[in-house]
């Protein structure tokens, strides 16, 4: 068995963190709220938060929208991740979504028992926690040769046991679901550490 080289030839995409909420208000039923929190210190656009926030996945809501300090960031991941992704790609609450420029991305660090995330943007505020994480665990899944726009992702998750979704004086309904990444089951709610996308070279 070939050795693995220590270093990843591949170019950076991003580092940094990205957290994921999905909620469902019946088991196998679609989702009912979704959050991609992205907090990047590497990125082709530069650093900054891009925290998508659907509060209805499934139709053109007007609470759906994109909170960022950095819309060209925002711009990218919708396009080149979340409008690709089979997971997100068929999703009416990703047409014409908002990319709304905010300034205010604060957290509250209470691990393992909680991890809150916080966006205010004029008089909306967003908040979305994640309760009772499990013990970390790393991830990593290569990019195949021939795939499209291929790369490595490599990852620190922990999940939640249940999680929340608030969008002003608003709850939004649903808990979460089980999931596995691997042989790891978790939920659909769980914090990701050290992230990184790593081009695959091509040729």
């Amino acid at each position: 068995m070939a050795e693995r080289p220590i270093n990843n030839p591949g170019r950076v995409l991003i580092a940094g963190e990205n957290h994921i909420l999905r909620l469902q208000t019946r088991p196998g039923g679609p989702d009912t709220a979704l959050v991609n929190h992205f907090r990047l210190r590497l990125s082709p656009h530069g650093p900054g938060h891009a925290v998508f926030v659907l509060a209805d996945p499934n139709a053109a809501d007007p609470r759906n929208a994109c909170y960022t300090d950095n819309p060209a960031l925002a711009d990218w991941l919708l396009a080149s991740y979340l409008g690709e992704s089979p997971l997100y790609q068929d999703l009416k609450g990703l047409g014409d979504l908002p990319i709304v420029t905010a300034g205010g991305f604060t957290y509250v660090d209470e691990l393992p028992r909680r991890w809150t995330e916080t966006v205010r943007a004029g008089s909306v505020t967003i908040r979305a926690v994640w309760n009772h994480l499990a013990t970390p665990f790393q991830v990593e899944r290569l990019g195949q040769p021939g795939e499209e726009n291929a790369m490595d992702v490599f990852s620190v998750l922990q999940s939640a046991t249940s999680a929340s979704l608030s969008i002003g004086d608003e709850q939004i309904p649903g808990v979460v679901f089980p999931r596995q990444v691997g042989d790891q089951p978790i939920t659909s709610a769980f914090l990701a550490f050290a992230e990184s996308w790593v081009e695959v070279p091509t040729g």
